[in-house]
């Protein structure tokens, strides 16, 4: 019997061939298509003179805002319009109806605050060249919140009104001088915008400090209708908004009339 030597030889499989990518091509620099050089070029040009002028405005601000700031708060203070303050005793025997009618005749223009539930009116006299629109956004906010410039803006010019008529009829005016030096120039002027002054129908019967400081003059006043009481106080425009900006001679006036 004849056996088969084991073969040692084995089978080997045809191996396949490896290809290497050529990589020349990354070992060159990146040379973008030049339209992309100067798109980038000019972007960045760009960005440059944008920051520029928004560093060189917030710069300007800095160094000059306060100064462009005091100049329209000064003109501001200075422009022409007038008050138009009523006197109040053409108004205290009316209806609120009747003083709202008669100051739309007037042409006033008025802003009005009066609640559902207040016994008369609140309203707003805003200055003659302002409009509406632009005084309810600044007044919106509130007097306090406002800045100097907005301040001198709607406060020359401007009044408020309110009548209460829970007990008898209480009618208040109050607005911001600008102009008088202290408190007394302060109500010698209120008084004379009522015609109050070298008036023999009106009498001065106490003047002074009151018990949180505010300086008044109070007395009657004489009419064909009636008798009424009157009082004018006075006290800086700080002590009730804190605005800086405003002139420091800046008074918060007012005048009051009871029947």
């Amino acid at each position: 019997m004849k056996f088969m030597k084991p073969s040692h030889k084995r089978d080997s499989a045809e191996q396949p061939s490896i290809r290497y990518l050529d990589g020349s091509g990354l070992a060159r620099p990146f040379d973008p298509p030049k339209f992309v050089i100067a798109a980038c070029m000019i972007a960045a040009a760009a960005a440059a003179v944008i920051g520029g002028m928004m560093a060189s405005k917030a710069i300007d601000q800095v160094l000059h805002g306060e100064e462009r700031a005091a100049a329209t708060i000064e003109s501001n203070l200075s422009r022409d319009v007038s008050y138009d303050i009523p006197l109040l005793q053409d108004y205290i025997g009316l209806d609120d109806a009747t003083i709202l009618s008669r100051f739309e005749e007037l042409g006033f223009l008025t802003y009005n605050l009066t609640g559902e539930n207040d016994s008369g009116i609140d309203v707003m006299k805003l200055p003659s060249d302002t409009t509406l629109m632009d005084a309810g956004i600044a007044l919106g906010g509130g007097i306090g919140n406002m800045d100097g410039v907005a301040a001198s803006k709607y406060l020359v010019g401007s009044w408020r009104l309110t009548v209460d008529r829970v007990e008898g009829v209480s009618m208040r005016i109050r607005y911001a001088d600008m102009q008088s030096m202290d408190a007394t120039s302060a109500i010698d002027a209120a008084m004379a915008s009522e015609g109050w002054i070298d008036n023999p129908a009106v009498t001065i019967e106490n003047e002074g400090q009151d018990e949180v400081g505010n300086t008044f003059r109070e007395g009657t006043l004489a009419t064909d209708a009636a008798t009424y009481t009157w009082r004018v106080s006075v006290c800086p425009l700080a002590d009730v908004y804190d605005i800086s900006g405003l002139p420091g001679n800046a008074h918060y006036v007012g005048i009051r009339m009871l029947a």
